[in-house]
């Protein structure tokens, strides 16, 4: 019954939070404000990790390629911050008793990965820029859905503990567009 009540209250609220977005505000998927849509766990679980071993393998790809050094920067952060959120990440499903998901690179990430590797200097870099861009506003709209309504408890809390790290990672790497 419970679950009914908030699933109407977002279904009324939802209009009045989307019409007062700015035009700009709708547009960039980098800044809206509407909720994000909820996975089941088991998809977010997956596509947690998913992404962030993408960020780690491309990132360190970055390390390796790049000469630039704003970009070095960024990919060293994401090496760090995303390492560091993999151990919590392990840990929060473990706490939740769910499987454990994949611990290679799903298909669609292999082939990002591959891409960028045939790529070299200026290329490379812009092209590392641009999927950090997109992989982070779908992560961002991954774990902010997740915070405000996933199923899972333990889940949910390590999504909002690291949705503001995600934040800052999208806010740095859109003014690096």
């Amino acid at each position: 019954m419970l679950r009914f009540v908030v699933i109407v209250s977002l279904a009324i609220a939802t209009p009045a939070l989307t019409s007062s977005l700015t035009p700009s505000m709708a547009a960039d998927p980098a800044t809206k404000q509407a909720s994000a849509p909820v996975v089941p766990t088991a998809t977010f679980v997956a596509q947690a990790a998913f992404g962030n071993m993408f960020e780690i393998e491309s990132s360190k790809l970055a390390l390796d390629r790049s000469k630039a050094g704003p970009v070095k920067a960024f990919a060293q952060r994401m090496v760090d911050d995303h390492s560091a959120a993999a151990v919590r990440f392990k840990e929060a499903v473990l706490e939740a008793k769910l499987a454990m998901p994949p611990d290679k690179l799903d298909a669609k990430h292999r082939a990002i990965v591959g891409e960028l590797a045939g790529k070299q200097g200026g290329d490379f870099d812009k092209a590392y820029i641009e999927v950090q861009y997109k992989a982070h506003v779908e992560t961002v709209d991954l774990f902010k859905g997740y915070a405000q309504g996933g199923e899972d408890t333990r889940m949910r809390a390590f999504a909002a503990e690291l949705l503001p790290t995600l934040q800052a990672h999208l806010d740095h790497v859109t003014k690096m567009r």
